[in-house]
């Protein structure tokens, strides 16, 4: 069982103020104050079911900066569910930014994720995550799961893997 505090209690409450269809002043007041919070709470600031507040929730992680933000990267990741949900792209970009062991560790632990809830269609978008950070299987600790998400990619790119 998980307990929140009072402060996770206040994150959340402006977490959901990063909503973009609330004004402008609001979401910029919430973009302060979630820069401030500790490292420990800034993976709260993806509501799970509000995709409206994730790429302001982005905004906020690149703000706050690497290492800081290190506890939050796997929400990061998680948004590469589905590229086209909003703030994958900024993330995406963001992410261009740091270690390139940082990025392994995290997409080999975002990949095992993805296997375990046997999610095709995150697997998929992993790999063409990798490929744009430059990633391949030579990095990865794990060689099978970069192994998995590339024949998921390339079986639904319509081609055999096994070729």
């Amino acid at each position: 069982m998980v307990f929140m505090n009072v402060e996770d209690d206040l994150v959340i409450y402006y977490s959901y103020k990063l909503n973009w269809h609330l004004p402008k002043e609001i979401q910029h007041d919430a973009k302060e104050f979630l820069s401030q919070i500790s490292k420990e709470q800034l993976p709260l600031i993806f509501p799970k079911y509000a995709k409206e507040c994730w790429e302001n929730a982005v905004e906020v992680v690149v703000s706050v900066g690497y290492p800081k933000n290190e506890l939050a990267l796997p929400k990061l990741y998680e948004l590469f569910m589905d590229l086209n949900w909003p703030g994958a792209s900024k993330a995406l970009a963001y992410l261009k930014e740091i270690e390139h062991s940082e990025n392994v560790k995290q997409l080999e632990n975002a990949c095992a994720k993805a296997v375990e809830e046997k999610d095709i269609e995150w697997l998929y978008f992993l790999y063409r995550v990798s490929e744009d950070l430059n990633i391949n299987q030579n990095d990865f600790k794990n060689s099978s799961l970069y192994n998995h998400m590339k024949k998921v990619y390339e079986n639904e790119e319509g081609t055999d893997p096994d070729k």
